[in-house]
């Protein structure tokens, strides 16, 4: 397969063209810089979900990726889709000569960003970790199952809208909400399935996990809406299982908080990277 690269210098005309690295869709934005960040969006969105942080990750080049299923990437009915969505990621940097990034997930792209993390650990230098979707609770976990269990009965036009209006309930959710509901309805019904399966499956693998982060002594930074009532609770449990992780919460905000308080969240990420550059120098 062949994706789309487009290769984007500072803000001027795309400059596009195609590599056969992998399936998946990237996009460079090349800002001149020596350090790398890495943009993982999640379930239903694309690179277009990091629409609001782009410009002020000037200071750094950016590789964003269209997950298997999402955007411009194609979708393959095989068994490891995690796994081989991290080995995707690892191809795109090798083939594009980076060897270390900087790893800013939101939700589902957090369950990809541990794991790549967890099998390319050297070149990982730091990760944020927005609308972390790990370590949930025995009850929200028995929902997931529920979900996982209906998700081939419920046709998709009924079954999106109501699984974004239980991760996202409040009126000023809504912007994230909708953008939710009108980018999964795009995307193959198979390719969402196994994505919420992939979730499903991995909320057993946190322990692993954690130990690659502590053993390698990766900095983290989590963010959250406080009014992301689905995973909240499950972020501040694993934020103490990590000594050095930070941990924000955003005031009135819920699960998507890159694009419902983008400010702050671009905020806090940009000072956290200045922090983790600080510690290398």
């Amino acid at each position: 397969m062949m994706p789309t690269e487009q290769r984007i210098l500072s803000g001027d005309t795309p400059d596009c063209s195609a590599k056969e690295v992998t399936n998946m869709n990237y996009k460079i934005y090349d800002n001149k810089s020596s350090e790398w960040v890495l943009l993982i969006h999640g379930l239903g969105g694309s690179i277009n979900t990091w629409k609001y942080q782009i410009r002020d990750l000037n200071e750094y080049n950016v590789i964003a990726v269209d997950l298997e299923g999402h955007g411009g990437s194609s979708f393959e009915k095989r068994k490891r889709l995690l796994t081989r969505t991290a080995s995707d990621i690892n191809s795109i940097l090798e083939s594009e000569h980076i060897d270390k990034v900087h790893v800013i997930a939101l939700s589902l792209g957090t369950l990809v960003a541990m794991e790549f993390t967890y099998l390319y650990q050297e070149k990982v230098k730091s990760i944020v970790l927005a609308g972390f979707v790990l370590n949930m609770n025995v009850g929200f976990k028995s929902l997931l199952a529920f979900l996982e269990g209906i998700k081939y009965i419920v046709p998709k036009k009924v079954f999106y809208p109501v699984f974004a209006n239980l991760m996202m309930p409040c009126k000023n959710h809504k912007k994230s909400r909708e953008f939710f509901i009108r980018e999964s309805i795009k995307m193959r019904s198979a390719a969402f399935r196994m994505w919420l399966s992939e979730l499903f499956r991995t909320q057993f693998r946190l322990k692993e996990y954690l130990i690659t982060i502590r053993e390698n002594h990766l900095p983290v930074m989590f963010i959250s809406g406080k009014e992301d009532y689905f995973f909240v609770n499950s972020v501040k449990r694993t934020q103490k299982k990590i000594s050095d992780a930070s941990l924000c919460l955003i005031e009135k905000c819920g699960h998507v908080c890159s694009i419902e308080k983008y400010n702050e969240f671009n905020y806090l990420v940009v000072n956290f990277l200045h922090g983790v550059k600080a510690r290398y120098v």
